[in-house]
């Protein structure tokens, strides 16, 4: 006799979900390291800007409109750097999110795993029972025989 789980459509139904929330998941934490890095970028090149502001008064003479350039640029950085974290924050809520949908997908499928590999060891269990009864009473049959010869 065969193991037939009755719910073994559901269990990969399920499976089929995680593996799509573990997909969006994934892809929600690619951009989030994506928007991560843009604003390391970003942190970096105002580093930079701030340095060469910094040469520039130290070492030419007529050096204002060059940093008053410079620091019309890290006004605008600073813009950017302030949206990029608010981006962040924002893909962060949606990574966690995320996150969460697919820790209960997950467990939604273990439980349906943990039902199926119970039953499996009940049919198991009862086989061997039968099986028993069954070789219980060939052994019996023979004894009953045994006796009429």
């Amino acid at each position: 006799m065969k193991f037939k789980f009755s719910l073994e459509k559901l269990l990969n139904q399920r499976n089929i979900q995680v593996n799509l929330d573990r997909r969006q998941f994934l892809d929600k934490q690619n951009e989030f390291d994506q928007a991560e890095k843009k604003l390391n970028e970003m942190l970096q090149l105002k580093i930079n800007i701030l340095e060469q502001r910094s040469a520039q008064v130290a070492g030419a003479v007529g050096w204002q409109s060059e940093v008053q350039l410079m620091n019309s640029f890290l006004t605008g950085q600073d813009l950017l750097i302030e949206k990029q974290n608010k981006s962040l924050k924002s893909l962060e809520k949606e990574v966690e999110a995320c996150r969460q949908i697919l820790l209960k997908a997950v467990t939604e499928a273990r439980m349906v795993e943990r039902l199926k590999e119970n039953k499996k060891a009940e049919f198991i269990k009862a086989n061997l029972d039968l099986e028993q009864k069954e070789l219980d009473e060939i052994v019996s049959m023979r004894n009953q025989f045994n006796k009429f010869i």
